[in-house]
């Protein structure tokens, strides 16, 4: 079972939005995905509850308890794992970073948001020693800021080639259980290849097979 982490200390990075939208993108490409919302703030399991479809589940853990949890979700068939953190510096966001084989760092293409993620980044590479890749997240359409904030993101480490431009349809759906690209081709597209680029550094292949659950 692959382990992908959303990391960001600076809240207000789409981290919630991004774990709902790549847990739909793999459960359509069959992988048995399963989802942990560590945030206390808790937009991840009320977007999920919201939802009638058995896929992507939702499981709650302690942080305490997350090794030797994930360890049963790797033996009941999941092939896939996503922790949502929250945006601080608690136990929650430390032992997502230090189960993950990979550390998803969203970051909003604005001056602030740059200034801050060093501290992310930090946490991530320096401490933990863990891979990591960025995304662009509510990158405003009118603007080349996003590609700015790429060209600087890059001097830190590898950079999604496509960003999650700022689109209502995103927010919308997080209070509906849905998925922005169920109503927006674009979205759909910009999903679609954030998914393959987490995919690839994941080193996922697609192969699935049958799930039988026992936690």
């Amino acid at each position: 079972m692959k382990i992908l982490s959303i990391v960001n200390r600076k809240g207000g990075a789409s981290k919630s939005t991004l774990a709902a939208h790549l847990a739909l993108e793999a459960t359509d490409e069959g992988l048995k995905t399963i989802l942990i919302d560590m945030d206390p703030q808790k937009t991840l399991e009320s977007w999920w509850e919201k939802r009638d479809e058995e896929l992507p589940a939702m499981v709650d853990i302690p942080s305490n308890e997350l090794e030797q949890k994930l360890t049963l979700l790797a033996a009941s068939g999941f092939d896939l794992c996503i922790i949502d953190t929250p945006g601080d510096t608690t136990g929650n966001a430390e032992s997502a970073i230090k189960a993950a084989q990979m550390v998803l760092i969203p970051c909003k293409p604005t001056p602030p948001d740059l200034a801050a993620v060093g501290t992310t980044i930090s946490q991530v590479r320096d401490k933990h020693k863990k891979p990591y890749f960025f995304v662009i997240t509510q990158a405003p359409s009118s603007s080349q800021a996003h590609i700015q904030a790429a060209s600087v993101l890059s001097e830190f480490g590898p950079v999604a080639p496509v960003s999650m431009m700022a689109r209502k349809g995103y927010s919308d759906v997080m209070g509906t259980g849905q998925s922005a690209a169920q109503f927006n081709k674009i979205a759909k597209t910009e999903i679609t290849n954030i998914w393959f680029y987490a995919k690839e550094k994941l080193g996922m292949t697609n192969k699935t097979k049958k799930l039988k659950v026992a936690i």
